[in-house]
């Protein structure tokens, strides 16, 4: 098993482009801890990454090499190029962290003489230490720095997952499945992509995708032929379920990140029910409070489906005034048995001002991981009429018996 390092990752304060300017120390804290896991936990807050633009690479920055190793002079020199400017340094910081493994430093001089440590930490391209990098390595590398970045500085615990070198496996703490990342940015021009994860628009954190207000970020998000950008119409999912193996045409390794609940829910089940009820038009259904299972908290609501064949089974709330039309609605699900339903969805519907309206997302009995939490975000219409709607979740059941499902952490994105 992959020992998952957790890292403090400092701030590259840099322009995309020609200007740039640098923050914060050259030489970072070691590793914080470490914890036994197959996938990686880190910190965000690249904010940009420093000469890189729309023409050129990783390639064509002078004084960096991909085809020499990083310990000697032409894979990484120290009298041009990156060694020579904080900000620079900085970059070297977050890519030798991304390329070599906990343990093992990098230490270069500046033009001037002075000695600069840098560590390892997540492992992805360890040959470049001290020897050329394969194609491979430069996508691990590519995929691990868009990762990082946090337009804003602002530092954000996060989880990656992927194939092998970086690990699939997934870590409670990190319930939000915000996108992935995959492309190049080795070459000229670099290629640097990413699509919503399942928990995109989702708990947003200013300076990461789904921001609509980042600004300088290096990478362009992917789009279906149906208009789509999230990665289950675009990539390959791993049979896990954790993340993605390829993502359309894009050439690279994608990295998927999740993150941490960052804001309180709306809903989190403490204390009472808040409005919902089981509603009894087609399968029977109740609900109660239960300290069985939570992802906020010690308490979520249980959905009993006590299906007598083929059908929907649904909890509502009616007239919900906590909705902000125009705002995303997550809920977070955990159903423990893969047996007896076929589809469940979050959904939001209009009161009569709106025809009764209907919008919806969720997830085939295939696509969600049993036992684990799941989020469903659905997008609410900006005109969305409160007064005689309502907002809940339904299963269709395709059997006889009970199906458990709890929910927790309903939220409307501010």
């Amino acid at each position: 098993m992959r020992r998952a390092v957790l890292t403090k990752l400092w701030v590259v304060s840099a322009a995309v482009g020609l200007g740039s300017m640098g923050c914060g120390p050259a030489d970072m804290d070691d590793n914080q801890g470490v914890v036994e896991d197959p996938a990686l936990a880190s910190s965000n807050g690249l904010s940009a990454i420093n000469g890189l633009s729309a023409i050129n690479g990783l390639s064509a920055i002078n004084g960096l090499s991909a085809m020499n190793g990083l310990n000697s002079t032409q894979g990484l020199s120290s009298t041009t190029g990156l060694m020579t400017s904080t900000a620079g340094r900085l970059l070297v910081s977050y890519i030798v962290r991304c390329a070599l493994p906990s343990g093992h430093t990098l230490t270069k001089k500046d033009q001037n003489g002075t000695s600069y440590s840098f560590p390892g930490a997540l492992g992805l391209a360890p040959n470049w230490e001290n020897g050329a990098t394969t194609q491979d390595d430069r996508y691990w590398i590519s995929s691990c720095l868009m990762a990082h970045i946090n337009t804003t500085g602002t530092h954000i615990p996060i989880w990656l997952d992927g194939a092998s070198p970086v690990g699939w496996g997934r870590n409670a703490s990190y319930p939000v499945q915000e996108g992935s990342f995959e492309g190049d940015l080795f070459v000229s021009p670099p290629i640097a992509r990413y699509c919503g994860g399942r928990g995109y628009g989702s708990n947003i954190v200013a300076g990461r995708i789904g921001d609509n207000n980042q600004n300088g970020e290096p990478y362009t998000v992917m789009t279906a032929s149906n208009g789509s950008t999230r990665c289950d119409a675009i990539c390959s999912r791993d049979p896990s379920g954790d993340g993605y193996t390829s993502c359309w045409n894009i050439p690279g390794k994608p990295i998927t990140v999740w993150r941490q609940l960052v804001r309180t829910p709306d809903i989190s089940f403490e204390s009472d029910l808040a409005g919902f009820t089981a509603i009894t038009a087609d399968q029977p259904s109740t609900v109660a409070l239960s300290s069985d299972k939570a992802i906020h908290g010690s308490r979520s609501m249980l959905m009993n489906a006590k299906s007598t064949g083929t059908g929907w089974a649904t909890v509502e709330i009616h007239s919900p005034s906590l909705v902000k039309p125009g705002q995303n609605m997550t809920f977070f699900i955990n159903i423990p048995n893969a047996r007896n339903w076929s589809y469940v969805q979050a959904f939001a519907q209009d009161g009569p001002a709106k025809n009764y309206r209907w919008t919806s997302n969720g997830y085939q009995l295939n696509e969600v991981i049993a036992g684990e939490w799941n989020s469903i975000v659905v997008p609410i219409p900006s005109d969305f009429a409160i007064s005689g709607g309502n907002i809940g979740l339904s299963i269709y059941a395709t059997g006889s018996g009970t199906i458990p499902i709890y929910i927790d952490a309903i939220s409307f994105q501010n």
